[in-house]
């Protein structure tokens, strides 16, 4: 079972729907603390070794990605919805947000992440990621956005059956 993505030819938005043979509270809980996420978090290769989350509206999420030829990447967003083992929605913050949403200038790009329980176990996750324009989205294809998170739904099936 491997991810689905889509690319609606009108619209500034990646879609990537995978289904986990794990209950959606567990699903959610992955996505949602760093003692998980640093077990799946990006592709192929890569380690998450720090890994911050504050799980609030407004709170803060940073993390940063390694690479085995050295190269690392912080990622710092900020949490705009949270409804326990359903949705989670964040953007893109500087690194050094502070927890004001309010100071932030507008978003490059906002996630959205639906858990949907599917029964029997299994879980369907639906992630929307929006984009500020056709071109930005069709840039961060090409950069391997969407191959890189497919790769870590795939490491986190892998995971799942490890917990």
């Amino acid at each position: 079972m491997t991810a689905t993505i889509t690319l609606p030819p009108d619209e500034p938005v990646i879609l990537i729907d995978r289904t986990f043979d794990a209950p959606r509270e567990l699903v959610f809980k992955c996505f949602t603390d760093p003692v998980h996420i640093v077990h799946f978090w990006g592709p192929h290769g890569s380690t998450t070794p720090v890994c911050k989350i504050d799980l609030r509206v407004g709170g803060r999420w940073h993390y940063v990605m390694a690479f085995p030829d050295g190269n690392r990447y912080p990622v710092t967003s900020a949490y705009l919805e949270i409804s326990p083992t359903e949705r989670v929605v964040y953007r893109d913050a500087p690194g050094e947000y502070d927890g004001d949403l309010e100071s932030l200038a507008p978003p490059f790009m906002v996630t959205t992440i639906l858990f949907e329980d599917l029964g029997g176990g299994k879980t369907r996750v639906h992630s929307s990621v929006v984009l500020n324009s056709i071109a930005d989205r069709d840039h961060q294809v090409e950069r391997g956005f969407a191959h890189t998170v497919s790769q870590g739904l795939e490491r986190l099936a892998e995971y799942l059956k490890t917990i």
